[in-house]
């Protein structure tokens, strides 16, 4: 497994895995990110990306600046064949040291019911925590994560 910045030819292939590992998602009937918002990202985002020995995109992680001088950690996913080997910790430290440079902090939204999720954002330093009801629709509450600015 290869890892690197993506690329603007990378954006047609990131949001098709986008929706692939979207539709293991609790709330998988709502519309994921489409083609046109990866190609803005891919571009002008933080976006690194995992290349399979085939030459595959075989996960994505994007950051995004926010108005406030905060990162927003906006996705991270591994195409489910590929997940338990190390893909998503080797992206998650690729997008971090990037953001660590600036230095920000970092948010994320995560479901409050995805334990494993929460266990490992707080293991990449995600420990404010703020719950918020209805968040995205009256019944989807989020945890709101946020990772302080760490100076490198």
């Amino acid at each position: 497994m290869k890892y690197r910045r993506a690329e603007v030819s990378d954006f047609l292939a990131i949001a098709a895995l986008d929706r692939e590992a979207w539709g293991q998602n609790r709330n998988a009937t709502y519309i994921p990110d489409g083609e046109h918002v990866w190609r803005i990202w891919v571009e002008h985002a933080l976006v690194f990306c995992a290349v399979a020995d085939d030459a595959r995109i075989a996960g994505a992680i994007l950051a995004f600046p926010g108005l406030d001088d905060i990162y927003c950690l906006h996705k991270v996913f591994v195409d489910p064949a590929l997940r338990g080997q190390g893909c998503g910790r080797a992206l998650f430290s690729l997008l971090l040291d990037e953001i660590d440079k600036a230095p920000r902090p970092c948010f994320l939204t995560v479901d409050p019911q995805n334990e494993a999720a929460l266990k490992l954002y707080e293991k990449w330093g995600f420990s404010e925590r703020k719950m918020v009801k209805g968040y995205y629709r009256d019944a989807e509450d989020r945890f709101v994560l946020t990772r302080p600015s760490i100076n490198k």
